[in-house]
C-alpha cells in the first residue's frame, strides 16, 4: 500500500499554463519580441522557468545567457504579480485530493515551479487539503529530474523512514519518467496535463491514467 504520494504541480495539480503563459507573453511584449498562442506554452513548460525562457525566446536572443537571465527577471516579476491568474484546479482532482485525505493517506508536492510560487499556489487553490510538504527549486538549487526536490518533499512530510514501494510519484511529462525513476519510486502519468498520451507513451511511460479518480486503484 502506499502511504506517500508526491505531486508534480504544474500540469498535474493545477493547470498553470494560462498564468504562465500571459506571463511570458508579457515579458516578450516588455522587449518588443514576438509572442506565442498561449497553448503554445505546454510545449514549453516542464524544466523551470530559464528553460521556459529560452525555449520563448527568438533564438539569437535564448543564446545569450545575460539576456535570458533579464528576460528571466522580468518573467518573474511579472508572474508573481498575479499567480493566480488564468490558473484553475483539474476536474476531479479536488475530490480525489479529500478522498485521498480520508483514507489517511500522506500528501506532498515536488514542483520545478519556483519554491515561493508552489508554496503559495497549493494552498492557495487545495486550502482543505492538509499538505505534508510543499517543495519547489530554491534558489540555486537542483531542477527536476535531479532528485533533491522530491527528497525534500520525502523528508519534510516526515516520511524518510518509508520504504521506497510505499511512495508514489505522480507527474503529466518526460521529465516526471526520470524524476521518479531516478528517485526509484513507482510513479503514474496523467494525460490531462501538459503532454498528449502520444507523446508519453513515446517517452517510455509505464503507466497512464486519463482522469484524477483512475489513481486510487494505484494506491
Amino acid at each position: 500500500m502506499k502511504r506517500l504520494l508526491i505531486f508534480d504541480l504544474d500540469g498535474t495539480l493545477l493547470n498553470t499554463i494560462g498564468g504562465i503563459g500571459s506571463a511570458c507573453n508579457e515579458m516578450l511584449a516588455y522587449f518588443d519580441l514576438p509572442t506565442w498562442e498561449l497553448s503554445d506554452y505546454e510545449r514549453f513548460v516542464g524544466d523551470g522557468s530559464r528553460m521556459l525562457i529560452k525555449r520563448a525566446l527568438p533564438a539569437e536572443k535564448a543564446a545569450d545567457e545575460n539576456f535570458v537571465d533579464s528576460a528571466r527577471d522580468v518573467y518573474l516579476k511579472y508572474y508573481r504579480a498575479n499567480l493566480a491568474r488564468e490558473t484553475r484546479p483539474y476536474e476531479g482532482m479536488p475530490e480525489l485530493l479529500e478522498e485521498l485525505q480520508r483514507r489517511g493517506i500522506t500528501l506532498a508536492v515536488a514542483s520545478n515551479k519556483f519554491d515561493d510560487g508552489a508554496k503559495f499556489l497549493v494552498p492557495h487553490f487545495y486550502p482543505d487539503i492538509r499538505w505534508a510538504a510543499v517543495e519547489g527549486q530554491k534558489p540555486g538549487g537542483p531542477l527536476k529530474p535531479e532528485p533533491g526536490i522530491i527528497s525534500d518533499a520525502i523528508r519534510n512530510s516526515g516520511a524518510a523512514g518509508l520504504a521506497r514501494d510505499q511512495i508514489l510519484y505522480i507527474g503529466d511529462c518526460e521529465v516526471d519518467i526520470q524524476s521518479a525513476e531516478r528517485s526509484g519510486l513507482d510513479y503514474v502519468l496523467c494525460t490531462w496535463g501538459f503532454r498528449r498520451r502520444a507523446v508519453l507513451e513515446a517517452a517510455g511511460a509505464k503507466t497512464l491514467i486519463d482522469n484524477p479518480k483512475e489513481l486510487l486503484s494505484f494506491i
